[in-house]
């Protein structure tokens, strides 16, 4: 629902105030939304909100799509989708990934890793994009599909804390009930390894496992007694998806 106004102080025009008159008209189109959805239920509208700009639980609890940003830098884009979940539910969170003509291998992965955990909003010249490219788009959403019911139940972590632009590392865990799943991107840092608490496993056996790209060449260790996964991702600018499988 792109309809981007600014909608003031609100309105005096048959109200006793401009707040009276504001709070009028937030009623209505909840009301007529709620209407729309009762017609259509089956109907799955996404709420721009400029953007992601606004986000309030009025419309948080009728849209089951929620746009998080339009920011256009995939390098960028990897903190608002890390932090998204501070504001509303995984599920919700539509995250846009529009690997682009020319680009790399690296740059696609990581455009599709800012959406995996969260809504894909694919996007993109996906019928410029070269074979290699298209082939990883595909990839991501197989994996997507296949993990996207632990999504609605999981609960987000924050291994290196919530994200700034300037951090040069960042990350975004999903804890589920057996498993967890771990984004982790590398921007411009010097440095090419990062350890990442997960603090709920130390002192247990874990398996972890990279589940996208299949062709990750990185190398990654799970230290049990600190409860740190340690990943090496050797060039800047890079990202990759792991699964974490642990026993009750």
């Amino acid at each position: 629902m792109d309809y981007n106004i600014e909608p003031g102080i609100g309105t005096e025009q048959n109200a006793e105030n401009a707040g009276d008159g504001l709070l009028g008209h937030e009623h209505a189109y909840t009301a007529w939304l709620d209407g729309v959805f009762a017609r259509y239920p089956d109907l799955i509208i996404e709420n721009c909100s400029s953007g992601g700009l606004r986000m309030d639980y009025a419309m948080l609890s009728r849209y089951s799509i929620q746009s998080t940003s339009d920011q256009d830098d995939y390098r960028k884009y990897c903190t608002i989708a890390a932090n998204a979940p501070l504001a509303l539910t995984p599920e919700q969170a539509a995250v846009w990934s529009y690997p682009m003509y020319g680009g790399d291998r690296e740059q696609t992965v990581f455009n599709m890793i800012n959406a995996m955990l969260l809504r894909i909003h694919q996007s993109g010249h996906l019928a410029n994009i070269d074979e290699q490219s298209g082939a990883l788009v595909k990839e991501g959403i197989a994996i997507y599909k296949k993990i996207r019911r632990d999504i609605k139940t999981a609960l987000p972590f924050w291994s290196l804390g919530t994200s700034s632009f300037s951090d040069e590392w960042v990350s975004l865990g999903l804890r589920c009930e057996k498993c967890a799943y771990i984004a982790v991107w590398r921007r411009e840092s010097a440095e090419d390894v990062a350890e990442l608490p997960i603090k709920f496993l130390a002192g247990k056996n874990a398996e972890v496992s990279c589940i996208y790209p299949s062709f990750n060449e990185e190398r990654f260790e799970w230290h049990k007694e600190s409860g740190k996964l340690a990943v090496q991702l050797r060039n800047p600018c890079t990202a990759r998806l792991f699964k974490i499988t642990f026993a009750d």
